[in-house]
């Protein structure tokens, strides 16, 4: 595995982010989405600017481009850069591991590990999504109404220099973000409502008219997908050696803590119950702070991890591009 790193130490919302806002069409993610955007690319990768796109994927015109931007934004597909205007598409190697119907780890979304890792490879830089970005590394923790959300979420990505967003896009991008993750308690469930895989991750919840998120230890968040979200981040942000700190991986914007909501000690077991499952990770303690350990490089290491996660012999020639 490769990464073309940020080096950018530690993260902000410009440097982890990149200019998007409102195309996923009001959307949210579905079930379903990011495989058959995986099979119909890989078939044809121009299928998403096809006139009978609509027809192939069998949803409506805003809902092709909706598909589309959570297939790039997960990081299963990615822009193929060949011409100014081109608007063709490929699978990632990494949508490859997770989607092929030939030996995928997890080709139906039918794991809630597969979740969470869809839900860290959202925010992982490059993220398409930055007032998602915003919401889960840039504000304090305690509940807060939605509205003071999206002002909170405006006032930070409309701060970055350079970057003029529509006020409106944002909100839409927060309300999305409140769909995606939010339970609805007192309603009946629709058949709209349940098909978001995301929303099953209970990470956000709500008092009265106040929103928060869920802290500590989930279901079906997986010790080894931490560990690979942590791998993930080292590589991706660029931090050189073959240590770092577990308060760095769970304090810091950008860092699996923050994705997950989970503490600096939730995060140093996790990684030891991890570490008991896959040699490529260790824990041990200096003067009683826990640092994470790998073994040669961590896209590499992340890689091992991933493949222990779903009991898969990894390959011996992966190479991952991250690109914007």
């Amino acid at each position: 595995m490769r990464y073309q790193a940020l080096v950018v130490r530690p993260l902000n919302l410009k440097d982890a982010c990149v200019q998007s806002f409102g195309r996923h069409e009001t959307f949210h993610l579905r079930y379903g989405w990011l495989k058959q955007a995986y099979d119909r690319a890989l078939e044809d990768d121009g299928v998403f600017s096809r006139e009978d796109a609509p027809v192939k994927l069998g949803v409506g015109k805003n809902m092709v481009r909706s598909m589309k931007f959570w297939a790039l934004a997960a990081k299963i597909l990615e822009n193929k850069v060949i011409g100014r205007r081109d608007a063709r598409v490929a699978p990632t190697v990494l949508g490859r591991e997770i989607f092929s119907d030939r030996g995928g780890l997890d080709p139906d979304l039918e794991k809630p590990q597969t979740v969470w890792l869809a839900h860290w490879l959202l925010l992982a830089p490059p993220c398409r999504l930055p007032a998602w970005w915003a919401i889960m590394n840039e504000f304090q923790d305690e509940a807060s109404p939605a509205a003071d959300l999206a002002k909170a979420a405006t006032s930070a990505v409309c701060s970055v220099d350079g970057w003029k967003p529509s006020k409106q896009s944002v909100k839409r991008d927060v309300e999305v973000f409140l769909h995606t993750y939010l339970s609805r308690k007192g309603r009946e469930p629709t058949e709209d409502y349940l098909d978001c895989p995301l929303r099953t991750l209970g990470l956000l919840r709500q008092q009265d008219k106040d929103v928060r998120f869920a802290f500590g230890r989930k279901p079906g968040l997986s010790p080894l997908v931490v560990a690979y979200a942590c791998l993930d981040f080292v590589g991706r942000a660029g931090i050189p050696g073959r240590t770092i700190s577990i308060n760095k991986l769970a304090l810091e914007k950008g860092g699996p803590g923050r994705a997950f909501k989970i503490s600096e000690a939730d995060t140093a077991d996790m990684l030891s119950e991890a570490a008991e499952a896959c040699s490529a990770v260790s824990v041990r303690y200096a003067n009683g702070t826990p640092i994470m350990t790998f073994k040669g490089e961590p896209q590499n290491a992340a890689y091992q991890v991933l493949c222990e996660a779903y009991g898969k012999a990894p390959s011996k020639h992966l190479v991952v591009e991250v690109a914007a």
